[in-house]
């Protein structure tokens, strides 16, 4: 993701805690990660489903458990 105006911007809910881990797979991404009643709320901007899923098989890899996908307005 090179520029804000580039790809679909998404909102990924997960439960699960804020680790290096976690926060070293969210940075190398480009995400933006805030805490939120218990959940961790991701968004960013993705060029393709194909970049999506990828985050989203890295987040179950750290333990993290998917609640939402949604794109952003």
């Amino acid at each position: 993701m090179d520029t804000e105006d580039e790809g679909t911007p998404y909102v990924v809910v997960v439960t699960g805690a804020l680790t290096d881990a976690v926060t070293r797979a969210t940075t190398a991404r480009g995400l933006s990660v805030t805490e939120e009643r218990g959940r961790l709320l991701l968004r960013g901007r993705f060029d393709g489903l194909a970049e999506l899923n990828d985050l989203l098989f890295a987040l179950d890899d750290l333990g993290l458990s998917l609640v939402s996908v949604r794109q952003a307005d």
